[in-house]
């Protein structure tokens, strides 16, 4: 569950642009990342919204020195407020961002599976220096392999959904990416085959695109016993300093396989918070890797009825759930 707004984005604090009456004077355009969101009133009724919100935004702010930015929610659909229309359309005056996050919704205001986007692609044309993207939903989504200066230029690159279209992750898989540091792509469920899940996860785990990563994170996803069993042979974690699969429903048999791949001993960092491993599994996981900060937070238990019997037949997921269904 999503239940918080972003205080920091992207080394930034987090200033919010609501249209909040008494929200004061606003701070130096370039020292804060700027939250356009809609603003509720003490007594709950909803006031200025965000398509409102972004055009005070662009007369009120010196976006000139804008580098950071984030857009809240906007409505139930793209039909009568597309951020990315509305984003190509001030391009000229935001010249000089470098991060941006689409879609910085919390649960209460709209599931995460529901939120709906459009295609991204041209916006990482229209700012020649953004080099940090994220986005929160996938329906409707749409994003071309990128390659040339746009693909040169990013670093950091973070896809949040409920169910990660397989489009998507071929797209990333088929990007240029020589410069990317930081990839998380929340992969939630509903690829229904996992010979072709793992074939488009391929060259990401080859990682022959993207020399430079640093952190990978294949999170929330259903799937994640076979995504460590694939991860545990991937030729790019020997580059990395952080590997998260957290917020899925990783079991002993996903650990296992981690344990028994490629050496993780030269990891700062081993995320695997939200899973359904025992005890004595997290105690041999931290066991073997001593110099690693393993997070094994938020235990999520093993359902009683799951018995080996089960396991041995192969439906060790059933009972299992990602962090953020919907």
């Amino acid at each position: 569950m999503i239940a918080e707004r972003l205080s920091v984005f992207a080394g930034l604090p987090v200033h919010t642009f609501d249209g909040a009456p008494d929200a004061g004077p606003h701070p130096a355009a370039g020292d804060v990342a700027w939250g356009i969101y809609h603003h509720i009133h003490d007594n709950g009724v909803w006031g200025a919204e965000v398509p409102e919100n972004f055009e005070r935004f662009l007369r009120e702010v010196d976006t000139a020195r804008v580098t950071h930015l984030v857009i809240g929610f906007w409505g139930f659909d793209c039909e009568q407020f597309d951020p990315v229309e509305a984003l190509l359309a001030a391009a000229d005056r935001l010249r000089r961002l470098r991060a941006l996050f689409l879609g910085d919704i919390r649960d209460w205001d709209l599931h995460l599976s529901w939120i709906r986007h459009t295609d991204v692609s041209p916006l990482f044309e229209a700012f020649p220096e953004l080099e940090h993207f994220e986005v929160r939903g996938s329906e409707g989504l749409r994003f071309a392999p990128l390659d040339g200066p746009a693909g040169a230029r990013l670093r950091t690159l973070r896809f949040e959904a409920a169910a990660l279209p397989d489009e998507i992750i071929r797209a990333v898989a088929e990007s240029d990416l020589p410069g990317l540091r930081h990839l998380d792509l929340w992969l939630g469920g509903g690829q229904e085959e996992w010979g072709a899940f793992r074939d488009d996860l391929a060259p990401i785990l080859a990682g022959e695109r993207l020399p430079a990563l640093r952190r990978l994170g294949l999170e929330n996803a259903a799937s994640h016993d076979r995504i460590a069993e694939a991860v545990a042979d991937a030729p790019v974690v020997g580059r990395l300093e952080s590997l998260s699969l957290a917020l899925g429903t990783l079991t002993d048999a996903g650990a296992e396989a981690l344990l028994a791949g490629r050496p993780l001993g030269h990891l700062a960092e081993l995320d695997l918070h939200h899973h359904y491993l025992t005890e004595e599994m997290g105690a041999r996981v931290r066991e073997a890797l001593p110099d690693v900060r393993v997070n094994l937070d938020e235990p999520q238990g093993r359902p009683e009825w799951l018995t080996p019997q089960w396991i041995e037949i192969g439906l060790d997921m059933s009972g299992s759930y990602i962090a953020v269904a919907e």
